[in-house]
């Protein structure tokens, strides 16, 4: 079995819950569709787990911390970039740090970052950050119309996972659903899969969301965490509250 996680988000309180439910089911392989970091307070923290990961994807949040943020963040995530680069960059410690424990930790957490890729195959099936048309553009997939031209433009791949959107959905040639928690979707059915968010859902539901495939099909769960204590960790880190109100609204 594998476990399939998207968007923690540096929510570290939604991974180690998700993480203690997979335990539970002994899945021991995790694939990690990007956005690692990004609007949460415990970015560092996060980094150092998902190096545990089979593979992580690289998602925009992820780039924006690297390289800048782009000018379409709205106003708290360019703020929230800026001050993630502040707590994981080795190049904003003082030169008197740079022989430290503090500054090693950096530095390998920042190659980490470097070495991510926004879309990985799998024989027939796909992982992707946004979208299977053009990964790493930050694009989205939301229409019936979109799904169908990504199954036309590669008809070997039984079933695409995505994230990005925060929003769990299934895509089929012929719908667009909201998942069944529990159920087991067969990958007899071609299907673009948004596996949702653990660190900050936006289905109105704040519980972290993710999937598990086996050689079958796949299952989407929830899990409860402790929502309030992340919340506060980010009013008390500076960050702007409305990304503490959203996670608690799951919005």
């Amino acid at each position: 079995m594998i476990a399939v996680i998207s968007d923690i988000h540096a929510n570290l309180e939604a991974l180690l819950a998700v993480f203690d439910h997979l335990r539970q089911r002994q899945v021991r392989r995790i694939f990690f569709l990007g956005d690692l970091i990004g609007y949460g307070p415990n970015p560092g923290e996060v980094i150092d787990y998902l190096k545990r990961f089979e593979f992580c994807l690289l998602g925009n949040h992820d780039l924006a911390v690297l390289k800048g943020a782009p000018d379409y963040f709205n106003a708290a995530a360019q703020r929230a970039v800026a001050w993630t680069r502040r707590q994981v960059s080795p190049f904003e410690l003082h030169f008197k740090f740079l022989h430290n424990t503090e500054y090693i930790r950096r530095l390998e957490a920042w190659k980490f970052l470097l070495e991510l890729r926004p879309a990985r195959r799998l024989g027939d099936l796909y992982f992707v950050h946004d979208t299977p048309a053009d990964p790493g553009s930050c694009g989205y997939v939301r229409q019936l119309a979109q799904a169908r031209e990504i199954f036309a433009k590669d008809p070997a791949v039984k079933a695409f996972f995505i994230g990005h959107s925060h929003v769990p959905k299934i895509f089929t040639g012929d719908s667009v659903a909201d998942p069944e928690y529990g159920r087991k979707y067969p990958f007899s059915t071609r299907a673009i899969v948004n596996v949702g968010s653990v660190g900050q859902p936006r289905d109105k539901d704040p519980r972290a969301c993710y999937l598990i495939l086996d050689d079958g099909g796949y299952r989407f769960f929830r899990v409860d965490y402790d929502v309030a204590a992340a919340a506060k960790k980010i009013r008390a880190a500076g960050l702007d509250p409305i990304l503490a109100d959203r996670l608690e609204k799951g919005m």
